[in-house]
């Protein structure tokens, strides 16, 4: 009973975020009438971050199952990074939960290795996302008045705890239980990638151009729109995004990152619409490109099963 009564209130919320974000996009529409005015510098920009997104986080993705002996060829890293990046933008975890199934069933690499290594790509997510915001905001604090304190001690405490989490160290035993084995298995894997330092810096330089790459594509967006915002508030926005994108009370994030965003941007004093309408165009570019070449790949599970030489 509890779990139809979660899966209805996600369904439920998901739905009301939508419709709240589809009525302030009609609110300000006449806004949108700026993308007729893109140059085609501007577009063939974009698509440039937009593709270099996709194959950083690809390269993401090829680190971490040569970890696992698994090796992977450029197109699959390319698909997968695209494919993931699609519906991830649609759905809750769904592209990765997509290439999970996919190193399942081709590489015999276990869920739950793959989710624990997804849970410490994601810490470190946090934590560089965290470092940069807490700079950009003490930057911001130190030149402007703004809400830049509570924020620059928000991004602070979650630094703090991250390093935390990364000062630990686990190497869980294996139990007759099943249910914990697979806990177990997801837990080790996480501590298997922050400790290795080598690694853990691969994920921290990819994660950093990412910011960058993120940060470009909204300023490039808020010119389009002919709006006068800095470069360093966009990075401050950019920071946001990983902490909204891991909120799992609904199905989407769709309409929960743009109306977060345009409450940010009120908060700022830039004005609502100005987060709302930037962040939505900026998931539709990335979502053209991540679309088009998924679309290329749906022959991506064609071809003979590979199994990694040495045990997950």
């Amino acid at each position: 009973m509890f779990s139809g009564l979660n899966n209805l209130f996600k369904f439920a919320a998901t739905g009301i975020l939508i419709f709240l974000l589809g009525s302030q996009v009609a609110k300000y529409r006449d806004e949108l009438l700026y993308l007729k005015e893109i140059s085609a510098g501007q577009f063939f920009l974009i698509t440039i971050i937009v593709i270099a997104s996709i194959i950083t986080n690809g390269s993401k993705l090829k680190a971490l199952a040569k970890l696992y002996n698994i090796h992977l060829k450029k197109r699959e890293v390319l698909c997968l990074s695209a494919i993931t990046t699609t519906l991830n933008n649609f759905f809750f975890k769904a592209g990765s939960l997509f290439t999970s199934n996919y190193l399942k069933q081709r590489y015999e690499f276990p869920f739950m290795s793959f989710a624990g290594s997804q849970g410490a790509d994601h810490l470190i997510i946090f934590f560089i996302n965290a470092l940069c915001g807490m700079i950009i905001s003490l930057v911001l604090a130190a030149s402007k008045k703004g809400p830049f304190i509570p924020l620059t001690v928000c991004y602070l405490s979650v630094v703090i705890f991250l390093l935390l989490i990364f000062s630990k160290t686990f190497d869980l035993q294996h139990r007759s239980n099943k249910f914990f084995n697979s806990l177990i298995l997801a837990v080790n894997s996480l501590f298997r990638i922050l400790k290795n330092k080598r690694l853990f810096y691969i994920f921290c330089a990819h994660n950093i151009v990412l910011v960058g790459l993120n940060t470009l594509r909204f300023f490039i967006i808020c010119n389009i729109l002919a709006l006068n915002i800095p470069i360093t508030y966009c990075l401050l926005f950019i920071t946001l995004v990983p902490f909204i994108s891991a909120i799992p009370i609904i199905y989407s994030d769709i309409g929960t990152r743009e109306l977060i965003i345009g409450m940010c941007s009120q908060w700022l004093g830039l004005g609502f619409e100005t987060g709302m309408l930037v962040t939505l165009l900026d998931r539709f570019f990335v979502l053209i490109w991540a679309s088009i070449i998924s679309l290329s790949c749906r022959n991506l599970f064609d071809g003979t099963r590979s199994i990694p030489s040495t045990p997950h």
